[in-house]
């Protein structure tokens, strides 16, 4: 089953063509191959080996980049209103501004003083 045609096949999909990741928001179908109308790394017995490692390894950085540092916005006084949200499609679709944080390494002893 080729899944590149089965990912785009318009019996499956609305506007199938189009990047739309909203449309699985909420939607009972996943990644891992269960659900024949989008399967991105196959599935059965010719399931991406490096699947489940490629899951684990993102899901530990992030965690570890969330844990060991405070993130703040470069500009003094900017909250999150303020970011520009638009996108840029092409390949893949990416923020139009790119998002800058700046990374503070996490002190248990400056916390600790804030409690």
């Amino acid at each position: 089953m080729p899944g590149q045609s089965t990912g785009r096949d318009p019996k499956f999909w609305e506007r199938a063509e189009e990047f739309l990741p909203e449309r699985f928001v909420d939607s009972p179908i996943d990644f891992r191959g269960q659900h024949f109308q989008y399967v991105p790394f196959v599935g059965e017995r010719r399931a991406c080996p490096g699947l489940t490692f490629g899951i684990v390894t993102v899901e530990f950085v992030i965690a570890n980049l969330l844990y060991w540092f405070d993130w703040k916005l470069p500009c003094e006084g900017a909250i999150g209103r303020d970011l520009d949200m638009s996108e840029v499609n092409g390949l893949t679709v990416h923020k139009k501004i790119p998002l800058h944080l700046v990374p503070i390494p996490y002190s248990l002893i400056h916390h600790s003083r804030d409690c």
